[in-house]
């Protein structure tokens, strides 16, 4: 299963804001900060 936002954007500039974030670099300490609370689940239903 991937998961991945929805863009439903309903206005222009709210498009272009997440195209322009295709683009966006973090650094590895950014990475895995935002990877800390994680928890990764066992896959069911397969």
């Amino acid at each position: 299963m991937v998961t991945a936002p929805i863009v439903g954007g309903t206005k222009a500039a709210h498009l272009d804001d997440a195209v322009a974030a295709v683009g966006l670099s973090l650094t590895d300490e950014e990475v895995a900060r935002l990877e800390e609370p994680y928890r990764p689940h066992a896959v069911v239903g397969f």
